[in-house]
Order: C-alpha cells, then structure tokens, then sequence
C-alpha cells in the first residue's frame, strides 16, 4: 500500500473514532454526529413541532361508557396511625436515615443539574447525558414532586420556570415508550401540581400537552395502546 493511501486511511480512522466519542457523550449515533458536522438535519431526531390534538383519530370511539354518579364510596385510610409517643433512639436513627436520603437525592440532582439538564438522564461516568425518554427532561419531570416534598423551593421554582423551553410537541426520538412516558411525565407532572397546591398553570398546561399526544398511541382498533410508539406511522 502507498505511504499517501496508509495516511489517508488512518487519518479516515481517526475521524471516525472521534466521531464515535462524540456519539457516545450526546447520545447520538455516529451518523448522527457526522450529520451534524456537516450542517444536516438528522433522521432520528425527530425535530418536527406536531400539534397533538390537531391530529384525527384513525379509530375514533363511538360511544363513551359514562362516568358514574352519586356519592363516592369511602377509602379506607392506608397511613399508619402513630399514637404512641416516638423513642428517642427511634427518632435519632428516623433523622438519620432521613438525612442520608436527602444527601442522596441532592447529589444526583446537582449533578442532573450540571451535566445534564433539561436532558432525561445523566450519564454518571463521562458526565453526559442521554435522552431515552423523548429528550423531554425526564429527571427534571421526575423529581419535581420530591424537590417540593423536601422542602428545596429554590431548585422547585428553577426547574419548574425551565419547564416553559420542554416542547412535547416535538419528539427527539422515533420510537417512544408509552409505559414510561405516562408514569414519568405525565405522572410526574400532575403529581407536582398537585402536591404544590395548583399553584403553578404550566404544570398543568405541560400535563395535557403530555395527555394530547399520548391519546395517539391508544389510537387503535381495540383501543389498547401501542407500547413501542413510532409516532410517525
């Protein structure tokens, strides 16, 4: 082989190989990155702004089964009655624990929050991040309710007033999971709604923006949904 044509080809290599690491920080495939380089759209991400509840459904239902009527029935309380007084020992491993959680939780969040935000996930290792749930801030979404919960209103108001730049209407992904989709933004969002008192309409608003597009994927002949969602089918 020519000493010219054994230049060019490690020099192709090493292309590659630094596109293969860029690929793996931002989640990306190397096509991807390569796409990028160059200034053109990729395929796979998806960057197309969809008005869910425009959309019309392929199986729309007939008849709704109506809701019921009359005075709900009571639920049993499932919260354990403490009546007795706390031990002391009882309360200072109680505070321990407590304490260690919170430790916990702050690290992951603070490291969410440099590495990755506004992402789904944070990679531990390499310090980058993956976007395996819609690129939606899955994290971010998740821990809204827990931040409330332990009393963090400063990150609580940072991360809910960075919820106004998470579009659902635009998926960064071709393949969406229903299962996880509903659970982490859905749940998690009305959760957070709730357990701040209602108090922040964006919650909400991003809730049924979550809600619009998910009725598409129970968008089917028998009405259950696809749980691999490749919306653009």
């Amino acid at each position: 082989m020519p000493r010219a044509l054994r230049r060019y080809a490690v020099f192709s290599l090493m292309i590659l190989i630094v596109f293969y690491l860029i690929s793996s920080v931002y989640n990306d495939s190397p096509l991807d990155s390569i796409a990028s380089f160059f200034g053109r759209p990729s395929k796979s991400k998806g960057m197309v702004s969809i008005d869910w509840k425009e959309i019309p459904e392929r199986y729309p239902v007939e008849s709704f089964i109506p809701l019921p009527t009359g005075t709900p029935q009571t639920i049993p309380r499932i919260q354990h009655d403490f009546k007795e007084p706390e031990l002391i020992q009882h309360r200072r491993e109680r505070l321990h624990r407590r304490y260690a959680i919170r430790q916990a939780f702050k690290h992951c969040w603070d490291s969410y929050r440099k590495y990755a935000w506004l992402h789904d996930e944070v990679k531990p290792v390499t310090g980058g991040f993956k976007d395996h749930f819609g690129g939606w801030g899955a994290t971010l979404v998740d821990a809204l309710d827990t931040l409330h919960l332990m009393g963090w209103s400063g990150d609580f108001s940072i991360a809910v007033a960075d919820l106004k730049k998470v579009e659902f209407t635009v998926p960064r992904i071709e393949n969406l999971n229903v299962f996880e989709t509903t659970i982490r933004y859905l749940g998690g969002l009305l959760g957070a709604y709730e357990v701040s008192d209602r108090k922040h309409a964006i919650l909400l608003q991003k809730a049924i923006q979550v809600g619009d597009m998910l009725y598409h994927a129970f968008d089917t002949p028998n009405r259950m949904p696809i749980t691999r969602w490749i919306w653009e089918q």
